[in-house]
């Protein structure tokens, strides 16, 4: 079944290593296949995690559009034994988190872990100046092509 994404001027949608940038207007994506994907507010930049927990749902959150959990095995024990050595009380949900992660279901991890998180750690995805140059510049672009035919 397609996925269907309407993103708006500067959202990011994630797609396994890539990262779909929209720039100027609204835009509607269908997507087809089976990739990870994320949304840009559900997407936590590794420089945004300060705490063990998000450090532990940047972790996973890389198991997944990376499809390595070889990979990052090592890193999400050490980072969930850190969570429950500052607080004890996520035993439950981290418990719950390992079962998923040992069958596979990622995306579901994630989407209990963001409950858990302060929403201000997943809004460095705010457009700043730098996206707005660059959103200038594309405009500049776009224009010039036009320009062109």
């Amino acid at each position: 079944m397609p996925l269907r994404f309407d993103l708006g001027p500067f959202e990011e949608l994630h797609i396994g290593r890539c990262v779909i940038t929209n720039y100027h207007d609204r835009s509607l994506f269908v997507i087809e296949g089976n990739m990870p994907i994320l949304r840009g507010k559900e997407f936590l930049r590794e420089e945004a995690a300060r705490s063990p927990l998000e450090k532990l749902y940047h972790c996973i959150q890389q198991m997944y559009l990376e499809e390595a959990y070889d990979k990052y095995q090592g890193r999400y024990l050490q980072l969930a034994a850190e969570c429950l050595r500052n607080d004890p009380m996520l035993s439950a949900e981290l418990e719950a988190a390992d079962q998923l992660i040992r069958a596979g279901d990622f995306f579901r991890v994630l989407k209990s872990l963001k409950k858990l998180i302060p929403a201000t750690a997943f809004q460095a995805d705010n457009p700043g100046p730098s996206k707005v140059a660059r959103s200038e510049n594309y405009v500049a672009r776009v224009n010039g092509w036009k320009q062109r035919r």
